[in-house]
């Protein structure tokens, strides 16, 4: 009698309700791989801070931060080109990511930026990567071409915040910065 003054369901409704819980955790479990599996190795999303992008990512100001769409599977197959935006691990701090883009390829020789402008050749199986914001980047100007194998995945898209939603688009650099002489099948090395 205590139960029904407190308890709005009767216990057969309640025992429906857990038998309907179970069931549809039973049929759901199933999927959890297969999300795990899909932002694993396909596709994810992610939030980015930091200057180094701007003004491509995160333009309103220092402490803003957008959030990105991800694309693991062009970073596995080493799908992407000279001026994508990617996501790798950092060479300098392994346990951060960083996001920058890709100026140069296995084979290239390229210009690195800044008052010497020295000639830098890219080995096969490297990149070299730089923040659009030349200025506050820490990027293959200070370390140097990094293996293709520290790339997690390629920026698709900004997704947040909604007024700023785009395509991140490949943008080439210029001729007089890079000398073409690598191409994609330089980034999957020998």
């Amino acid at each position: 009698m205590a139960c029904q003054r407190r308890c709005p369901l009767r216990p057969s409704m309640m025992n429906a309700v857990i038998l309907e819980v179970m069931e549809f955790a039973h049929r759901s479990i199933w999927w959890i791989p297969v999300g795990l599996c899909g932002t694993d190795y396909i596709a994810s999303i992610s939030r980015v801070s930091g200057r180094s992008m701007q003004p491509t990512l995160n333009s309103r100001g220092a402490d803003s931060q957008d959030v990105i769409l991800l694309d693991k599977w062009a970073a596995r197959r080493r799908s992407y080109s000279r001026g994508d935006v990617v996501v790798m691990q950092s060479p300098t701090a392994p346990r951060e990511q960083i996001t920058k883009r890709v100026i140069g390829v296995g084979g290239d020789w390229v210009f690195r930026r800044g008052e010497k402008r020295e000639m830098v050749h890219v080995p096969v199986g490297h990149i070299w990567v730089e923040g659009d914001n030349a200025e506050n980047s820490n990027d293959s100007t200070s370390f140097g071409a990094v293996p293709a194998g520290l790339v997690r995945a390629q920026v698709r898209a900004k997704i947040w915040p909604p007024r700023e939603v785009n395509v991140i688009s490949r943008q080439e650099p210029s001729r007089q910065r890079v000398i073409r002489t690598g191409d994609n099948t330089g980034l999957r090395g020998r």
